[in-house]
């Protein structure tokens, strides 16, 4: 693989989009020795979320970080981060010292939307960082106050076209799948809602239950707690299907043909991490995910865990960052 990616230098773009693939496929085949794993770890892990607390990625990054240091030996600290669209946390991982001991959860955002959408960037998602794990894919759902007197997709549409601009949508920040959602359903349907972006889902959740806005875009695991207790209520989910744990609560592509947009969520390391350590990572994790109890909450959680080795999602974040430019390039998404 890293051959034929050497192959095409002379193509600009095409490097951009498969540098990633090719160091994580580069980082597992001649990486460093055995003896090197076998000695690591010999201190504590710092996992960075570059979102705030009570957010999806800040759920999972912490069921991640639980199993992972027992898996270990050594614990993984979960260090928050936010801002600038989860810009920040990444490129302090960016910039940390490739040995495994400074890692990024990362999601869509940071790692195959904002190249596109940010006019500067301190990072090269492409280029910065090294794959490590296949965490999660999880659903996202539109959610809205009880009290907007909105019951369905539909009756958003109605009202967002007798209204233009005035209903706002709340998201994680600029460029999170929360603002994505709103994009796409804009571009779909031609309505004109406001973008309202946070630090976090957690703070979006709670302005949207205090009633100061209308909407969120958010994760299936964020938003289900305030769900079930009825303070936000689920107008569609962004997939294909009806999910196990939203019953009757329908796909918004039933409303809204062509309306999918599922999340992800992984752990990447600085660029030039050994791949034996990588792949130890890696292994760890998918040794977590398989227990029956760490099987039951990635499934409470709507959560699918995907796992595999490293050289799997770079694979998968170099078809992402190509497909969420052909998204964005059509969606014409602006920001600040």
């Amino acid at each position: 693989m890293a051959h034929c990616f050497a192959t095409q230098h002379h193509r600009a773009r095409r490097v951009a989009l498969v540098a990633f693939a090719a160091t994580a496929a580069l980082a597992t085949g001649i990486g460093a020795a055995p003896a090197l794993a076998a000695e690591w770890p010999t201190r504590p892990l710092t996992l960075i979320v570059p979102f705030g607390a009570g957010g999806t990625t800040d759920v999972l990054a912490r069921l991640v970080a639980e199993g992972l240091g027992k898996e270990l030996g050594q614990q993984v600290i979960v260090d928050n981060k936010p801002g600038a669209g989860a810009n920040i946390g990444a490129s302090e991982v960016a910039r940390a010292k490739p040995d495994g001991y400074t890692l990024l959860m990362g999601t869509p955002g940071p790692l195959a939307i904002n190249p596109y959408i940010y006019k500067q960037m301190s990072f090269d998602p492409a280029k910065d960082f090294t794959a490590v794990s296949y965490v999660a894919d999880v659903p996202n759902v539109i959610v809205t106050n009880p009290a907007s007197g909105l019951k369905t997709i539909q009756d958003l549409l109605d009202r967002a076209r007798a209204e233009p601009g005035k209903l706002n949508w709340g998201s994680p920040g600029v460029g999170s799948t929360g603002h994505i959602q709103l994009e796409l359903l804009k571009q779909l349907t031609g309505v004109d809602i406001s973008h309202v972006p946070y630090k976090g889902a957690a703070q979006a959740s709670a302005d949207l239950m205090a009633g100061h806005i209308d909407l969120a875009g958010d994760n299936v695991p964020t938003a289900l707690p305030h769900i079930r207790s009825e303070r936000l209520l689920a107008l569609g989910v962004a997939s294909e299907k009806e999910l196990e744990v939203l019953p009757g609560v329908q796909p918004v592509g039933a409303t809204v043909p062509g309306y999918v947009l599922p999340s992800w969520f992984v752990i990447v390391a600085p660029a030039e991490t050994p791949g034996a350590i990588t792949e130890r990572i890696a292994a760890a994790i998918d040794a977590f995910a398989k227990q029956p109890q760490a099987i039951e909450k990635f499934r409470a959680l709507g959560a699918v865990h995907v796992g595999g080795p490293p050289s799997r999602l770079a694979e998968h974040l170099t078809s992402e960052q190509a497909r969420y430019g052909e998204v964005l390039k059509d969606l014409k998404a602006t920001v600040q």
